[in-house]
């Protein structure tokens, strides 16, 4: 597993804020929805920033928010919110297989971070590049981010 440290740029966001792990499907159809609707540019796979901690929270208490970076002008519909994220640095890898087997990814970067001198300063982010609506759980390719900043 490659552990990077990299730097990410502002970006503007469609998002939708939930609770619940059943209601992450439906939420990724109703952005793709949204964005074939309004013919919005994408400039970035889904990503997922959870809330919560996935390993300890009951799912119907997991909370996140899914999103796509796009570009333009956009607007607000439903509860479909725009927002710009502020660039930041991050800690990453890429997550290879079966989707049930990331636990191990979360804990490494965690570690990667402290061992060289840095502090996860917010959630973790999964970008999805090959999500489960594309290929079976066992395929998925998943990027795994924790912001962080140096001590």
């Amino acid at each position: 597993m490659e552990i990077k440290f990299k730097n990410i740029k502002e970006r503007q966001v469609a998002y939708i804020i939930a609770t619940g792990r059943g209601h992450i499907p439906p939420i990724f159809s109703e952005l793709i929805d949204y964005i074939t609707k309004n013919n919005i540019s994408t400039i970035e796979h889904y990503y997922c920033t959870f809330f919560n901690n996935t390993l300890n929270v009951d799912p119907e208490e997991l909370h996140y928010e899914i999103g796509i970076p796009i570009t333009g002008d956009v607007s607000e519909e439903g509860r479909i919110q725009i927002k710009k994220i502020p660039g930041n640095q991050v800690v990453s890898t890429i997550h290879k297989g079966s989707y049930n087997k990331i636990n191990h990814v979360y804990h490494a970067l965690m570690e990667h971070a402290v061992e060289n001198g840095y502090l996860i300063s917010g959630p973790a982010t999964e970008i999805y590049i090959k999500g489960t609506h594309e290929v079976s759980r066992n395929e998925v390719s998943v990027e795994v981010r924790f912001p962080v900043i140096k001590k």
